[in-house]
């Protein structure tokens, strides 16, 4: 047998109809001409691997080629509640290929009977107005016998519709039911769902999705007649679907939301106004495509109903250029799978059937979850890409399946840590959704949405788990002016998050010494001693704690304020030291980076966002296994002289380690440092260091005093200790002391 690879430029991933189109080709020709026949993606198109020529392929859909019977006998456009003259046309054709086509709709004829007489009687109750002078019609609906009747007439034909799906579902057997599946989903005692792809049961709002499969159909054919030739027209318009050759399509048709671009309207030309200029063939062919997203066919179903169609996802307005928080995103997104392997209808079938996609053991269900799937090679039977769709209102209250980028399956690092945000995110991401959320918490959902979708494509980049990290500061900096409490606070992120931030800035390393400082957090939030947030009135507002001394708003300020927290605290020590203990050692502040500090040339914002994001980290497990984030191996700046002297009038606890290192804090010194005066600080600190048997280097000194002051919560290691002493205190001085 001789296979022929088609290449179908015609049909590309984007927009929606093009790649619809590409799997209604091959459902058709695998299901009516060649079973065998595979298809996959290449160089931006669908490759078609059959046995059937290019000319035989031609002929198969202008002679062949038998359309699903798309019928919707419970929509009022579907025409068969009236005498629809596309409906009969097609009901009476002689055409042999429309034999399943008018079985269908003889099926939905059999069971709509009691249901057209119903409307019939509310339309002819709602004409009754239309006959009278137009300044009495409002009186005459308003009479209460008017609108009682109008009222049972409504419900005795809503009672027969909501009995007619069932029964449908129940009777229908063929085609026409594969067509029920994909376009609903019926669950006993409750009301239908309906996929995105075929808009609400096949209509999406004025657009009846039937009705222009029927008059487009007629469009390319001469349905009145099984002799009539096929048009030249239709071939041409046959060849530009499939190849994407010049010809154009005629006809003024919609395509809805898989064409959007094509649709017409207001700007969409060079005029004022254009027309819709639409190829019939990419709709009926879209159309054919979509079946295979059959909601029914879904292992999702037990897991969330609401949104059961394979790789669909409740939307965000995350992740691309064009996302609003006012965006509507009722329908969901879609996510499309690319693959390169040549696959047989069965394979795409299985696979669009299971429409498996998981995090851990959870199926996803945001944008979020499907990235990172796809990021962790959650998704398996060979997708290469996935390309991601979103259904939004624009253009009016027009639906528009708007692509939004495609999604590579390829193995990203460090994606494990994202589980450390699972729970937070989905609370986080409600209370922002909320309707009496402020303006700021929306964007920073989306903003920290966007971050995380960064990391799933990006995660070898430590500056996009810096911008995720930092999106995570905003958020907490939001709670402590009581935005998005019912949130909570994040905290337990796993110690693996400073390797993969880690850019070796001395910034991250300034903000993981501060942020890893003993209870440090609790200067920022109320927290309780769970590190819970302490909330009042039934958890909607934050308690007054008076530890939370810091704003939030410029490192030093706040630095200067943990301190002084500090020192108030320490009356209630056992033994009168300040208490500023790190974590653990490992995390302490090398010298190299507090004298850069000191200089001036670090990014203060960035240290205090960077701090609050790693007050997050799991102190446990940050204590049982410490990173090391050291500078590069190198002199540096030295440390200033008066840092040296101001380390030894305020030692914190820990570095209180024997007999020789007590010296008692001096909170003068300290207070003189924030008022600015920095003479009178060293002059003080100089006295206060002879005073204990020790001999300052320097009586006078020259810098900000309110940096040093805020450089004294910096916590230091032993050995940084050991060496400040040795570096400022010489043997001589040692001696004579």
């Amino acid at each position: 047998m001789t296979l022929h690879l088609h290449h179908l430029t015609g049909c590309t991933p984007t927009p929606l109809a093009g790649y619809l189109k590409a799997l209604g080709i091959l459902r058709l020709v695998a299901t009516q001409a060649d079973s065998e026949a595979r298809g996959f993606w290449r160089d931006e198109h669908f490759v078609l691997g059959t046995r059937l020529s290019e000319e035989e392929l031609v002929a198969f859909f202008l002679e062949r080629y038998a359309p699903t019977p798309f019928v919707a006998p419970w929509s009022k456009g579907g025409g068969f509640l009236s005498k629809a003259g596309f409906l009969v046309k097609m009901e009476s054709s002689p055409l042999p290929r429309l034999g399943p086509f008018q079985e269908g709709i003889r099926a939905a004829r059999e069971l709509c009977e009691n249901m057209q007489t119903a409307a019939e009687a509310v339309w002819k109750i709602k004409d009754e107005p239309k006959a009278l002078p137009k300044g009495e019609r409002d009186a005459y609906r308003k009479n209460p016998d008017y609108r009682a009747r109008l009222a049972e007439t409504e419900r005795t034909y809503k009672r027969l519709k909501d009995a007619f799906l069932p029964e449908c579902r129940l009777r229908w057997r063929g085609p026409h039911l594969e067509w029920l599946d994909a376009a609903m989903i019926l669950r006993p005692g409750d009301s239908p769902v309906f996929p995105a792809l075929f808009g609400s049961g096949g209509n999406d709002g004025r657009f009846d999705f039937t009705k222009n499969f029927m008059e487009q159909f007629q469009d390319l054919f001469d349905v009145t007649s099984a002799d009539a030739p096929v048009p030249e027209r239709t071939l041409a318009l046959l060849r530009h679907s499939l190849k994407g050759t010049p010809e154009l399509g005629t006809g003024e048709y919609i395509i809805g939301m898989y064409l959007p671009g094509s649709a017409g309207g207001a700007n969409s030309s060079c005029g004022l106004d254009g027309r819709g200029n639409v190829n019939p063939w990419d709709f009926l062919l879209a159309m054919e495509g979509a079946m295979l997203f059959s909601a029914a066919g879904s292992r999702r179903l037990a897991a969330q109903a609401s949104v059961s169609a394979p790789f669909t996802v409740h939307g965000a307005p995350a992740g691309h250029a064009s996302a609003s928080t006012h965006e509507k995103l009722a329908r969901g997104e879609h996510w499309m799978p690319l693959w390169e392997r040549p696959s047989r209808l069965v394979e795409l079938q299985a696979l669009l059937g299971e429409g498996r996609a998981q995090v851990e053991r959870a199926p996803t269900r945001q944008p979020v979850d499907l990235a990172r799937a796809v990021a962790r090679l959650g998704v398996s039977r060979g997708i290469t890409a996935f390309e991601r769709y979103a259904f939004l209102e624009r253009n009016g209250q027009a639906t528009f399946a708007v692509p939004l980028g495609r999604w590579k399956v390829i193995t990203q690092p460090n994606q494990e840590l994202l589980a450390d945000l699972d729970v937070w995110l989905g609370r986080f991401q409600r209370a922002a959704r909320d309707k009496g959320a402020s303006a700021r918490l929306g964007l920073l959902g989306r903003r920290v949405t966007d971050a995380v979708l960064a990391v799933t494509t990006r995660g070898a980049e430590p500056l996009r788990w810096q911008e995720l990290l930092l999106a995570l500061a905003e958020a907490d900096a939001a709670l402590a002016v009581g935005s998005g409490v019912t949130a909570g606070a994040l905290s337990g992120l796993r110690p693996g998050w400073l390797a993969a931030a880690d850019d070796g800035s001395p910034e991250l390393r300034l903000a993981l010494a501060f942020a890893t400082m003993h209870g440090v957090r609790h200067h920022f939030l109320p927290l309780d001693r769970f590190g819970r947030l302490s909330t009042v009135d039934e958890g909607k507002k934050l308690a007054n704690d008076p530890r939370v001394v810091c704003a939030g708003r410029d490192f030093v300020t706040d630095a200067i304020a943990v301190m002084e927290r500090r020192l108030v605290e320490r009356a209630w020590s056992k033994d009168g030291q300040l208490d500023l203990a790190p974590v653990h050692a490992a995390v302490s502040a090398d010298l190299r980076d507090v004298s850069a500090f000191l200089q001036g040339g670090l990014d203060h914002g960035r240290i205090l966002r960077l701090a609050r994001a790693l007050m997050m980290l799991d102190s446990t497990a940050l204590r049982e296994n410490p990173r090391n984030l050291r500078p590069p191996a190198g002199r540096g700046l030295p440390v200033d002289d008066a840092f040296a002297m101001l380390r030894f009038c305020l030692l914190p606890r820990h570095l209180v380690t024997g007999e020789e290192w007590r010296i008692p804090v001096q909170e003068a010194v300290f207070r003189r440092l924030v008022a600015g005066d920095l003479a009178g600080a060293i002059r003080q600190a100089a006295a206060h260091l002879r005073a204990h048997g020790r001999v300052p280097p320097i009586s006078i000194a020259a810098g900000d005093a309110r940096l040093l002051a805020a450089s004294l919560a910096f916590p230091i290691s032993r050995s940084s200790r050991d060496e400040l002493h040795r570096t400022f205190i010489s043997p001589t001085n040692e001696k004579g002391a």
